[in-house]
């Protein structure tokens, strides 16, 4: 059983660092966090095996930031800050401990940031690439009300949350991606490779071939001829696709149309929704005044029709309006979020009442994709059937002419 290394605070302050077995680092976590312990680092017991180790993990470290690394950030940066770990220390621990090197320069510079004079939010809006506008709002809430390990306390668990509903639906997608990727392979070897020896065969026997056999082999020419370019195109239009969908100059317009794309615009648009519901919990929860929170919402919303609705409803609930009311006016917005807001306003509890929206929109985004999932498979497997009898009935129908004209 491997040997861990912790540091760790009790609720008196005192420092306490220890060597424990564990079978892994999360249950070693898990035990100390029962005994009520503030954890500050763990890491494997170093020897002359996990020093070598420590070095090539170092060196090959990750160079992108997944969601992982900003939840595991706000985690931990919550319990170092709770446990009375100054800032810089804090920043300095967790980028030795992230598995990411970009996250890990970007630590850095932040704590060099805050050493020269800067707010953490400051250091923060340094790197918008990296931290959204909920992480600068929460960062900025968070310093304004001196309470920062709470706020990141919730943004880690909204943060564990996503990452947990994106895994599900890696997962559940892996069995469809591999079938298409499957079969889309076997239809261009098929079309390639073995087709051609058909084509050759039935030209031997000099008959008429029916009109399904005739553009089958028309397509197999197609394809044989001019293989490269169609390989060369495809990769070019997943580039243009993939350009369309990123580029600041077209993004808006695929927004719009990610939203009227049959079946998959209303996962997008609840998906929208759930994100707008969330952040809007967190940040009011945490402190952050209605308008401001508007303004942070619209921005990680990520759609850009919802966004300048969003824009609109902010504008006027700052001239006095009411949320609920705003939410009401416009189509785009389902009523449920406009009659909750409104028992929110009356009763005073904005931010228990988008909790319970967002929940509600989490398990509708979850059914939707499980729906979506079940219906595609057989449906993949039906086209696909389709598209191979189609073939196999084009290469039998000469046989059959041969046969009966043979007798």
């Amino acid at each position: 059983m491997p040997k861990y290394q912790y540091i760790a605070k009790t609720n008196t302050g005192k420092t306490i660092r220890e060597i424990e077995d564990a079978a892994t680092r999360e249950e070693l976590v898990d035990k100390l966090r029962n005994r009520g312990l503030f954890i500050v680092s763990v890491r494997e017991e170093s020897g002359v095996r996990s020093k070598i180790f420590s070095t090539l993990t170092a060196r090959t470290k990750r160079s992108s930031i997944k969601l992982h690394d900003l939840a595991f950030l706000a985690r931990n940066l919550a319990t170092t800050l709770s446990s009375g770990v100054t800032l810089l220390r804090s920043l300095e621990i967790i980028s030795i401990q992230t598995e990411s090197a970009k996250l890990a320069g970007v630590l850095n510079d932040c704590g060099r940031l805050v050493k020269e004079g800067l707010s953490l939010s400051e250091a923060v809006m340094r790197h918008p690439k990296v931290f959204s506008s909920l992480w600068q709002g929460i960062v900025e809430v968070g310093e304004s009300s001196g309470n920062l390990p709470f706020v990141l306390e919730k943004l880690a668990g909204y943060l564990e949350r996503r990452m947990e509903f994106e895994r599900k639906v890696k997962g559940a997608m892996i069995y469809p991606a591999i079938l298409m990727v499957a079969a889309s392979l076997a239809m261009l070897v098929f079309f390639r490779f073995i087709l051609p020896q058909f084509t050759e065969m039935f030209e031997s026997f000099d008959i008429q071939l029916p009109p399904t056999t005739q553009f089958l082999f028309t397509v197999t020419n197609i394809v044989q001829n001019y293989f490269i370019f169609i390989l060369c195109g495809l990769v070019a239009l997943i580039y243009g696709f993939c350009y369309f969908i990123t580029s600041k100059q077209t993004r808006p317009l695929w927004h719009k149309l990610q939203l009227r794309i049959p079946l998959l615009g209303d996962m997008f648009f609840i998906g929208a929704l759930e994100r707008l519901t969330s952040t809007i919990f967190i940040l009011l929860d945490s402190g952050l005044p209605l308008v401001s929170t508007l303004d942070v919402a619209s921005r990680g919303v990520g759609n850009n029709e919802v966004e300048m609705n969003l824009a609109v409803i902010k504008e006027h609930v700052r001239d006095g309006a009411s949320l609920s009311r705003e939410f009401s006016k416009l189509r785009m917005f389902p009523m449920l979020i406009a009659e909750m807001a409104r028992i929110g306003e009356e009763t005073g509890t904005m931010p228990q009442v988008f909790e319970k929206i967002s929940v509600y929109y989490q398990k509708e985004l979850s059914a939707k994709v499980d729906r979506f999932i079940t219906a595609f498979e057989p449906i993949m497997i039906i086209v696909m059937g389709v598209v191979i009898g189609g073939i196999v009935i084009s290469l039998f129908l000469p046989l059959f002419e041969l046969s009966s004209g043979g007798m």
